[in-house]
């Protein structure tokens, strides 16, 4: 099931950014995305962009997770970030990036650790898309950080 975008990003206190602009983790290289943004209820989907040659939003999970808690006031621990890669009319893949531990600092910078992507069945990808439009918050279970930091 392809995510509709159009109906996410007009649901009430949902920003849209297109593009969100960031970098990659390791190299520095300048990545790009489509972000769609509810600070209120925590989440997140940034969607791939055809990048040419700067780098691919899968080599961005740090910053990108950093950086939307940074940019949109929302708490490490409430983050359920998802990443989909749409690349034709008939294929997408979303995942739930997930780590092994974030926090914000005494300067309130924002860290993450340890990234892993885990692939969503079309089954969880409705469930997910039909609750977003329903105006609710991600289940718990699909939070960035197992447990929220304290």
């Amino acid at each position: 099931m392809l995510i509709d975008l159009d109906a996410l990003y007009t649901l009430p206190d949902v920003i849209h950014a297109l593009p969100f602009y960031l970098y990659d983790d390791v190299k520095r290289q300048p990545a790009r995305c489509e972000l769609v943004v509810h600070p209120a209820h925590g989440w997140t989907v940034a969607t791939e962009l055809e990048q040419g040659a700067v780098g691919s939003l899968m080599q961005c999970p740090v910053t990108l997770a950093a950086k939307v808690c940074q940019q949109y006031g929302i708490a490490p621990g409430a983050l359920s970030l998802f990443t989909r890669y749409a690349y034709s009319s008939n294929y997408e893949n979303v995942y739930a990036v997930r780590f092994g531990h974030g926090e914000r600092d005494l300067f309130n910078d924002v860290s993450f650790l340890a990234p892993r992507r885990d692939m969503l069945s079309p089954e969880d990808v409705a469930a997910l898309v039909q609750a977003l439009q329903q105006g609710k918050a991600p289940a718990p279970n699909w939070r960035a950080l197992a447990t929220p930091a304290s």
